[in-house]
């Protein structure tokens, strides 16, 4: 599935285009599918040896499930040591998304890294879906029924006791295969699996999981930070969390690790979590 939606079809020079999902029921594009689209059309302009090290989206308005995207790119540099790329995204005349991307070869230089959480094995955490029928007002059967080709499982014990300042989510997932030897599609994966869930932290402080049929959510702006390249078919451990929501938005962070506690990436996001008002 992940594959079919990384194969643009290239229109002309530099333009791109991109099919929808088929058989997805969410009212509006997943911000994940958008956003990775988009990289993949970047990385097309970028000569193979440079590989994506960040990227940040900007969602400007909801996306269309039905139609194509056409994603134009704009070579804003080519550098010595790095390049960058600016993509816009239309369906018809409308601007829907923006996305800048930083290209970089591997290196030498310093480096650090703080140690994964703690964590149970995912085959000792439960599905994220009976987690659901425990907590949630979601309908689970619905997000059972669009995210069937991901093995998600979710850490209960966060729930369970949430504190008022922060909200806290730790999933594993096993991310699937993606065809292709080219380096940056294992990113442009990750981009799209980590929009995943992520807004949601900000609502584990006000009891709530994933979301409520009273609180719309949208993303605002969404980057990516990538560190090491993710091995297709393997478990991963994202840990999820949000200091500070306010005036109807929340923000969130994310550090995603490999099962033997690598990081992979580090994600924010910024959106919308405004519950709804009765009329």
């Amino acid at each position: 599935m992940i594959d079919a939606l990384l194969n643009l079809s290239e229109v002309e020079a530099d333009v791109f285009e991109g099919q929808p999902r088929t058989g997805t029921i969410l009212p509006k594009t997943f911000g994940g599918h958008t956003m990775g689209q988009a990289l993949a059309a970047a990385c097309r302009t970028v000569d193979g040896s440079r590989s994506p090290v960040s990227a940040q989206g900007f969602f400007l308005s909801a996306g269309d499930t039905d139609g194509p995207t056409r994603f134009t790119v704009e070579r804003v540099r080519d550098g010595r040591s790095m390049d960058m790329r600016a993509v816009r995204a239309h369906q018809g005349h409308r601007e829907i998304f923006r996305l800048t991307a930083s290209f970089q070869a591997e290196g030498d230089g310093f480096a650090h890294e703080a140690p994964m959480p703690l964590a149970a094995p995912p085959e000792e955490v439960p599905s994220l879906v009976d987690v659901m029928d425990r907590h949630s007002t979601l309908d689970s059967g619905a997000w059972r029924t669009e995210w069937s080709f991901l093995d998600l499982r979710y850490v209960e014990e966060n729930l369970i006791d949430p504190v008022p300042d922060h909200g806290r989510q730790q999933l594993w997932m096993r991310l699937p295969q993606v065809e292709g030897e080219e380096p940056w599609r294992g990113r442009c994966l990750i981009t799209y699996v980590s929009d995943l869930a992520l807004l949601a932290a900000s609502l584990v402080p006000h009891g709530v999981m994933l979301g409520a049929p009273d609180i719309p959510r949208a993303t605002l702006t969404h980057s990516v930070h990538f560190h090491a390249d993710p091995t297709p078919g393997e478990w991963v451990f994202i840990d999820q969390r949000s200091e500070w929501a306010g005036g109807g938005r929340g923000l969130s962070h994310a550090a995603m690790y490999s099962r033997d506690g690598q990081r992979l990436a580090t994600f924010v996001q910024d959106g919308l979590i405004r519950q709804r008002r009765p009329r």
